[in-house]
């Protein structure tokens, strides 16, 4: 369990400073494939809610606005990576060309999307709102980029992969966000 858990540590530094190193360990590594998602995406997306209630301990926000936004925060990401996922079943089967797996796309939108909880955690700690956090998500053009070998996407399709890839992935969030929005009203 201490090996697992330093391995998804390790995967989620990689991400971070290296991604073509993360997505090739990720290609090769069966068992690291197996732990990611239950090991570092969901409890990243958990923390991501929790992190919530930061705001509220440092006096910006009443109780009732952190709880809703923990709350949101995660029937937001779980839609998004769901949606994500059923989106990329199909662009990649027939608008990337790409002959992946389902389990191995559902890796991709899950480990991608640990960008948008980690700039979430760090908006959420810091005691402010700074410009470079909100736009950190622009790094996961980056990240999908460097994951076109994970995806097994062909020469030809890795520009409109990549593009239509980092809209979902970038727009994603603010769609659920809207629809949440009205929603909740």
């Amino acid at each position: 369990m201490h090996n697992i858990t330093l391995g998804m540590i390790q995967a989620l530094i990689q991400l971070i400073f290296s991604p073509e190193a993360a997505w090739r360990n990720l290609s090769n590594d069966a068992e690291r494939q197996h732990y990611l998602l239950p090991m570092l995406v969901y409890p990243l997306l958990f923390i991501a809610a929790l992190s919530a209630f930061i705001p509220y301990w440092y006096g910006y926000v009443p109780i009732s606005l952190a709880v809703k936004e923990a709350i949101l925060t995660l029937l937001k990401y779980s839609a998004c990576m769901l949606s994500a996922t059923i989106a990329f079943v199909y662009l990649a089967r027939y608008y990337f060309a790409s002959d992946t797996d389902k389990k191995r796309l559902h890796i991709f939108v899950g480990y991608t999307f640990v960008i948008w909880l980690l700039t979430l955690i760090v908006g959420n700690i810091l005691p402010s709102r700074f410009a470079f956090v909100q736009f950190a998500p622009i790094y996961i053009i980056w990240i999908v980029y460097q994951a076109r070998d994970f995806l097994k996407i062909p020469a030809e399709n890795i520009f409109s992969y990549t593009v239509v890839s980092s809209v979902v992935f970038l727009g994603l969030p603010f769609i659920w966000d809207k629809i949440f929005g009205l929603i909740l009203r």
